[in-house]
C-alpha cells in the first residue's frame, strides 16, 4: 500500500523556506566575499581585520548550518525508517518510501553532512587554526 503526505499551506511555506536556505546561504557567502574584495582588499592590513572576521564567521555559519541540517535529516530518516521522515514539511503531495530507499536517502544525507563538516574543518584549518591564520585574522602581528 502506497502512503502519501499531503501538505497544508503552513507546511508548504515551511518547505519553501527550507528549500531557499541553500541558495540564500550561498548568496550571503558570495556577497560577503564580494564586498570584502571590493571595499577592503586595498585597505591597510589592520583595517581589513573586521572584514576578514565577517567573511570567516559567515562561511563558518553557513557550512555549520548545512552540516547540522543534513545530519539531522539523516538521523531522522534512519531512526524512522521512512523518507521523508515524519513531520517533514513538503511542497507537494509526496509518496512515503520505506525500506532500502529510505536507508539509502539517510546514508546520502549523512554523506552530505560529512562533506560539509570536512569543508568546514578545512576552511577553519586554513584560516583560523595555523599560525599564519592567526596572523591573517589579527591575533598576532598587529601590535604597534
Amino acid at each position: 500500500m502506497k502512503i502519501y503526505i499531503t501538505p497544508t499551506p503552513r507546511e508548504r511555506r515551511l518547505a519553501l523556506g527550507k528549500a531557499l536556505l541553500p541558495p540564500l546561504g550561498g548568496a550571503a557567502t558570495f556577497l560577503t566575499a564580494r564586498l570584502y574584495d571590493r571595499h577592503a582588499a586595498d585597505l591597510p592590513f589592520h583595517e581589513q581585520l573586521p572584514w576578514m572576521w565577517t567573511v570567516v564567521v559567515m562561511v563558518t555559519t553557513v557550512l555549520a548550518t548545512f552540516a547540522y541540517l543534513s545530519g539531522r535529516s539523516a538521523f531522522r530518516i534512519w531512526r524512522s525508517g521512512q523518507y521523508p521522515a515524519p513531520g517533514t514539511p513538503v511542497l507537494f503531495r509526496t509518496r512515503v518510501h520505506t525500506g532500502w530507499w529510505a536507508r539509502t536517502n539517510a546514508i546520502a544525507y549523512a554523506m552530505i553532512s560529512l562533506l560539509f563538516a570536512v569543508f568546514l574543518a578545512a576552511f577553519l584549518n586554513m584560516l583560523v587554526f595555523p599560525y599564519a591564520g592567526l596572523f591573517d585574522l589579527g591575533q598576532r602581528g598587529c601590535e604597534p
